[in-house]
């Protein structure tokens, strides 16, 4: 989440701890959400937030962990923050 400084000033931050990765699943009806966050989980990623709208495409889940930057089937990486 973006911050605002005294000065009102705007700086990125991020309002979770480590680096988090957002990503959109392209094509539900290819790979579910579910899956997603299945894989995502088996890469040792912590799945921290999934968006309410698993049964569309473009649903967003929100990532923690792992080693590198992920790269979870049927999905287009969007935002890292860290």
């Amino acid at each position: 989440m973006a911050q605002a400084n005294p000065n009102a000033a705007v700086r990125a931050a991020n309002g979770l701890v480590g680096t988090t990765h957002v990503l959109s699943v392209d094509d539900v009806s290819t790979v579910s959400v579910e899956a997603a966050c299945l894989e995502a989980q088996n890469e040792l990623f912590t799945v921290v937030a999934v968006e309410d709208d698993v049964a569309n495409d473009g649903c967003h889940i929100v990532l923690q962990g792992g080693a590198a930057t992920p790269s979870i089937t049927g999905t287009t990486l969007v935002a890292t923050f860290g």
